[in-house]
């Protein structure tokens, strides 16, 4: 008899502890997420203000928030753990300017997968709109590292971003 009370009271217990590092869980990853939702100095992307997307892989990708270029000296948009940082120069924020990317002038594309760091070497960027302080672009590039043969394909890339000094 004592031995199922204590039996009973011990898997209380224990269950009892379990649920607590499951909330403990719970809560750290909505912190983690709204920090990441929230990146010190970002926007958030909406329709029609800052904005970031693009086909990763075959994959869509959407920025949910974009460091202002003028502060972080590129165009990075950020989504979870990933993100496309373009290069920025206000003088390239010209309707129709190209900028082709290369090895003095790449894009960083981080991911979440086994490689995680890739050069965006080959593709390039055009300004198709400037309105105000705003300006509208396309991108493509390929991605591909020294530690790996294997490359990603970024295509169908759109930003909108403020060029105005925060």
């Amino acid at each position: 008899m004592k031995f199922s009370i204590l039996s009973t009271l011990l898997l209380f217990l224990l269950s009892s502890c379990n649920s607590q590092q499951t909330e403990a869980r719970k809560q750290a990853e909505v912190v983690k997420n709204a920090i990441i939702q929230a990146r010190p100095g970002t926007m958030a992307t909406k329709e029609g203000s800052w904005t970031m997307t693009a086909r990763i892989a075959g994959k869509k990708w959407t920025a949910s928030a974009i460091m202002p270029p003028a502060a972080a000296g590129r165009i990075v948009g950020y989504y979870q753990e990933e993100s496309i940082g373009l290069p920025y120069d206000i003088r390239y924020m010209v309707v129709g300017k190209i900028i082709k990317f290369h090895e003095g002038n790449a894009v960083d594309l981080m991911t979440n997968d086994d490689i995680g760091i890739w050069g965006g070497r080959k593709g390039e960027m055009e300004i198709t709109k400037v309105e105000g302080d705003w300006a509208e672009g396309k991108f493509y590039f390929t991605g591909s590292t020294s530690r790996s043969t294997k490359t990603v394909e970024v295509t169908e890339g759109f930003f909108r971003i403020s060029m105005k000094k925060f």
